[in-house]
């Protein structure tokens, strides 16, 4: 009885495919890739493994990769992974997921220069397939969908001649608060016809709904344990959709899902969830002004002679009036800008994807100079007396002249790219990269002075996002590896290393130098004193923010600590006890490092493009 139980579903749905070709109705066959993690230890031999199967099944009309498709962005991962590709037989549309967007020594630049486009829009039969990323773009964290791909999305939708035709979203990511504005996706494809979302991101295969619209995980094509090399093909027929695990190996084909297709759509949202601001009601705390860029950003904003001034993954310069938040110029490069910019004098640098360091006059954004890379430029830059600092998804680290732009040094010895923002203390220049290590290099010359390794496998552990900061004696990092350490900046030693709190990506210091904060990845917030010579802790305060792990510094201000989370929140503490002085609400995505401006005043920029400036009135 056991075999019987087991066999039925197939039966049944063999039985319903021959019934649709006797009848002479459509039948739509494609495989479905995701997860293909091209760069893992088994990435590429398994993809190839599906490509060789998909080659030769004639029956298969065209594939679809919905992400993950490197396990970084670095050196040659995408471009294997399209001659693989490439070698399919027939067409496929992809998209790229958080692997490729967030670990990316290209800025995520790479997918676009490769395929054309991270999103897609085709149909097959009756049937009409969506695709679109879901970032993080360079920041880890929850996902976060462009909003400019909302309205993409939208403009299809509206365009379509029968407004009833079944629709296919592909994506990568689920569609739910995995991505920080889930909803506003939703609230668009809800009144048609939606048929499912189609994701990876789980690496298993798995029934879903996302508030009433039906949901499908697919496996990773990845082998792994037991799991051997598969991929997941499906038979769509007027109104069913068969879902086969196929492991190519074994020639194996299983059944683990019929989807049934039909009328499904709704514009009831009224008992949907949304973001929940109902806590900046009693915060005190007011929206001085708020500016909309039009495009994300993941950059924090720069203070200078009352002066604002923001980069955006559009690839401008913005320079706003900090009191009204006036736009005063606006420069328009030819990449997208991660990097936060830095100003000495009259002069302002940044970096870009488009593989430049621009050099750009406070007063009208006028060009001053350009110095062109062999690769995106990630790193924010530091500038020191008549020199810039910064590094690269080359793995090159330069010192430019502020005034020319000329290359003064440069140090090419690393093994992964680099966007964090270095620090200087005692000549040496100190930063992290993605190569599991933390560098100082001589100041004056480029020189390795010490090289720190973090000491365990795996480059996804590196120190490399978070920007570190330093006594005289000491710097201090924290990593994806779960540990806070402190290093002696004369000798490269490690003075104390701690783990247990979970920390990540996220760390601080106070103004007298004599405090370094750090949060964890679950709702805490945690003081160290800086001078001692062990890990000794002054405070730890447990806040409630949830868990987040993205990378943004908590910077002191006049006795307040300010940090913000990947949800939308801006928090300020009493920087001597950890008390939680107040705390609002922006918006449903990532705050990117906070510029405190006074103790009670606060400059955001968040993911969802606003620059916002806050106020806490006491009364």
């Amino acid at each position: 009885m056991v075999w019987l139980i087991r066999i039925l579903p197939i039966t049944l749905s063999m039985l319903s495919l021959c019934w649709a070709q006797a009848n002479n109705l459509p039948i739509i066959k494609f495989a479905w890739l995701t997860d293909t993690h091209v760069g893992s230890p088994t990435g590429a031999a398994d993809l190839r493994i599906v490509v060789h199967d998909i080659r030769g099944n004639d029956s298969i009309s065209f594939v679809i990769v919905s992400g993950d498709i490197s396990e970084l962005d670095v050196g040659e991962n995408l471009s294997l992974a399209k001659t693989i590709l490439d070698s399919l037989n027939r067409p496929y549309y992809i998209i790229p997921g958080n692997h490729d967007t967030k670990w990316t020594s290209s800025g995520g630049g790479q997918f676009e220069q490769l395929w054309g486009a991270d999103r897609f829009n085709v149909e097959s039969g009756e049937f009409r397939f969506i695709g679109h990323h879901q970032g993080p773009l360079m920041r880890m964290g929850a996902g976060y969908i462009d909003p400019n791909d909302i309205s993409w999305i939208d403009s299809i939708l509206q365009a379509m001649p029968d407004p009833r035709q079944k629709v296919f979203m592909v994506m990568h990511y689920p569609l739910d608060p995995a991505i920080d504005n889930w909803y506003a996706l939703r609230d668009v494809i809800r009144p048609f016809n939606i048929q499912a979302i189609l994701h990876g991101h789980g690496h298993a295969n798995r029934v879903t709904s996302y508030e009433g619209i039906p949901g499908v995980m697919s496996r990773s094509t990845l082998s792994r344990g037991q799991q051997p090399t598969g991929y997941t093909i499906v038979n769509i027929e007027p109104d069913l959709a068969h879902f086969f695990e196929r492991i190519p190996l074994a020639d194996s084909l299983r059944l683990w899902h019929t989807l049934n297709l039909g009328d499904f759509y709704s514009s009831d949202s009224s008992s949907l969830p949304y973001p929940d601001y109902s806590e900046n009601d009693s915060s005190k705390v007011e929206v001085v002004w708020q500016v909309a860029t039009g495009s994300l950003i993941s950059s924090a904003p720069t203070i200078y002679k009352g002066k604002v001034f923001v980069s955006t993954v559009a690839g401008k310069v913005l320079s706003l009036d900090l009191r009204d938040g006036t736009q005063e110029w606006s420069w328009q490069g030819k990449g997208a800008i991660h990097a936060t910019p830095a100003i000495k004098g009259s002069r302002l640098v940044i970096g870009s994807v488009d593989s430049s360091i621009t050099c750009l006059s406070i007063n009208d954004g006028k060009l001053l100079w350009q110095t062109h890379t062999s690769d995106p430029v990630l790193g924010s830059p530091l500038i020191h007396g008549r020199k810039v600092f910064m590094g690269s998804g080359d793995g090159i680290f330069r010192a430019l002249n502020l005034r020319t732009g000329e290359v003064k040094w440069s140090y090419s010895q690393i093994g992964g790219y680099i966007e964090t923002k270095p620090i200087l203390v005692d000549n040496k220049i100190m930063f992290g990269a993605w190569d599991g290590s933390f560098y100082a290099l001589d100041a004056k010359r480029g020189n390795l002075k010490w090289k720190w390794t973090q000491g365990k496998p795996g480059l996804l552990l590196s120190p490399a996002a978070c920007w570190p900061v330093a006594t005289r004696e000491t710097v201090f990092i924290v990593a994806p590896d779960r540990s806070m350490t402190a290093i002696k900046i004369a000798t490269g030693e490690t003075l104390w290393r701690k783990m247990g709190h979970r920390v990540r990506e996220s760390i601080g210091i106070s103004e007298d130098g004599k405090t370094v904060f750090a949060r964890t990845m679950q709702d805490t917030i945690l003081a160290v004193d800086s001078h001692s010579e062990q890990f000794q802790l002054k405070w730890i305060e447990h806040i409630g923010f949830g868990y987040d792990i993205a990378p943004n510094s908590l910077i002191e201000k006049e006795g307040k600590l300010f940090f913000s989370t990947d949800d939308g929140r801006v928090y300020c503490l009493d920087s001597a006890t950890g008390k939680v002085l107040w705390h609002f609400r922006i918006s449903s995505g990532l705050i990117n490092t906070l510029y405190p401006v006074d103790a009670d005043t606060v400059l955001c920029t968040g993911t969802d493009g606003k620059v916002t400036l806050l106020k806490f009135r006491e009364s």
